[in-house]
């Protein structure tokens, strides 16, 4: 990572990201991919783009601030838009709809918009929406994803400096607001805005014609679209698949021209087909979540057996088919502040013994799973024989409807996360106020309940070296007594036919290139 300040500016005019105390931009070393982009040609416009998404059901939403499933994320950024931007290196750029930002201090930052930009209705952005927008996510009744990472914020003091520029005051140093401005669902809505089924008013390249929670969505090209040129298609549709053999099924007959989590073990039947896969090297992740607070994960011994079950290798052969690579317990794997832990090895006698001390020597637990993302179920299976090993009896449910009422308020689950930095992974899932605290971390009492104040610490600290120095502490209290068991980091692979072009390998959180950049960057050759 670059030695620069993360209080300088990002220079909307030379486009530059400024990487100093970017927790989380990217490793400089390999490729972010196994597998080359297609040969692009020249951009041309037309088609009907019809993408089949993992997942998804009759509690999809859409919503410019929030999201639950895979199609939830495909349908929200067809529409809307974020004031910064990570490149498929997962560095910030300043792409987005924010000319630049600056940190005035460590507790002041200065958005400005770049001019002239439109709402899908013609309504043109101004400092007013952003106003609203950072009010809408703030508000904790509204339950958005990004609420978490507005705790440092002081969006009642929030200022409008003129049509194109606001003043943002923080109530305590943070260093990673930038990289929230970002995050793919803290984007800007017009004022007023409110979620599907009202009106889909946004600056994103399509504009929602029609939706049917559960089966597919339609959105049609943005006329008024800020960037020049783009997007290419006339219409994207945007389909929810629940079953992954329909899914490539779909592909392989023309039905789908794309498709989200290609099954590894059909990377070889596609390409055989004609078809392709995009492999992206990422920091997305699979984890096993154990409730810290429900019994038998309220006894550390239970959790620390769990992990020492799996057999991380033998997980990535038999899930991934070899693509990702091996995980510690730890997220975040392209941070600066990642922390190299002794890695955790399978060890069946040591869990019989912590078993034993527990007093669960015969534990029998259940374990839900969905087709949510690509591997979700495998990962489930492939636990559930290897905990024989060590007499565990693990009862597997695979739920559609898993993202339901009881999601979050599970003793024992499969989720998925894609790339983030170690500190906006905190706020997203770790912290009693984060949307998406599957684990239930951090204790209330005890070992590992100054997590909280650790991390204030950690965002405060603009000193790299010190905050890095916070964010092993932090990774510590998790690798002995947290609740996650990530076993490997898996590569993010989609299918797509010959005729789709623009496609790029992207170390970034989302399916397919950040799905074609919001399905405006790619296009039928």
């Amino acid at each position: 990572m670059a030695d620069i300040s993360r209080r300088q500016l990002f220079a909307g005019a030379a486009g530059l990201a400024v990487a100093g105390g970017l927790a989380a931009c990217g490793s400089g070393g390999s490729s972010p991919s196994t597998s080359p982009a297609q040969p692009a040609g020249q951009p041309k416009r037309g088609g009907n783009f019809r993408l089949g998404v993992t997942g998804g059901g009759s509690k999809d939403i859409m919503d410019g601030q929030n999201i639950i499933t895979k199609p939830d994320q495909a349908r929200l950024v067809t529409a809307f838009e974020t004031l910064l931007l990570f490149d498929d290196n997962y560095k910030l750029t300043t792409n987005g709809l924010a000319e630049s930002v600056t940190a005035d201090n460590s507790k002041q930052y200065t958005i400005k918009l770049k001019p002239g930009i439109e709402f899908s209705n013609g309504k043109t952005l101004t400092a007013d929406d952003v106003l609203y927008s950072f009010q809408r996510i703030g508000t904790k009744g509204n339950g958005l994803t990004g609420y978490a990472a507005t705790a440092t914020m002081d969006i009642a003091g929030m200022k409008k400096l003129d049509k194109y520029t606001v003043r943002l005051p923080l109530k305590t140093p943070d260093a990673t607001v930038p990289q929230t401005l970002a995050s793919y669902t803290f984007n800007m809505v017009p004022a007023g805005y409110k979620a599907y089924p009202a009106k889909q008013v946004g600056t994103g390249a399509y504009i929602l014609k029609s939706f049917t929670p559960g089966q597919q969505s339609v959105h049609v090209r943005n006329p008024n679209y800020w960037r020049s040129g783009e997007p290419y298609f006339e219409q994207v549709t945007i389909i929810d698949f629940n079953d992954a053999t329909a899914q490539v099924n779909g592909l392989l007959g023309s039905q789908i021209d794309a498709m989200t989590d290609l099954p590894a073990s059909q990377v070889a039947v596609l390409k055989g087909r004609g078809l392709h896969a995009l492999e992206s090297k990422t920091g997305g992740w699979l984890p096993l979540c154990m409730a810290i607070d429900i019994p038998p994960f309220d006894d550390v011994r239970v959790r620390q057996a769990m992990r020492l079950i799996v057999d991380r290798p033998q997980m990535i052969t038999q899930v991934l088919s070899g693509f990702g690579f091996v995980g510690n317990d730890l997220y975040a794997p392209f941070d600066s502040g990642y922390d190299t832990l002794p890695q955790r090895h399978q060890d069946i006698s040591q869990a019989k013994s912590l078993l034993k001390a527990a007093g669960h020597q015969n534990l029998s637990v259940d374990l839900h799973t969905t087709n949510g993302a690509s591997g979700m179920v495998e990962l489930a299976t492939v636990f559930k024989n290897q905990a024989q090993a060590a007499g565990v009896t693990i009862n597997l449910h695979n739920d559609p409807n898993y993202y339901g009422n009881q999601y979050l308020k599970l003793a024992f689950s499969v989720d998925f996360w894609g790339t983030r930095s170690y500190l906006n992974q905190v706020q997203q899932g770790s912290l009693p106020n984060s949307p998406y605290n599957e684990t239930h971390w951090p204790p209330k009492s005890g070992t590992g309940s100054n997590f909280i104040a650790l991390y204030n610490q950690a965002l405060a600290t603009t000193d790299d070296a010190k905050r890095i120095e916070i964010e092993h502490e932090m990774q510590k209290l998790e690798y002995d007594i947290g609740g996650y068991i990530i076993p490997f980091f898996g590569d993010l692979i989609d299918g797509y036919s010959d005729q789709v072009k623009g496609l790029k390998p992207s170390k970034g959180t989302l399916n397919l290139d950040s799905f074609g950049h919001g399905f405006r960057t790619i296009w039928f050759g």
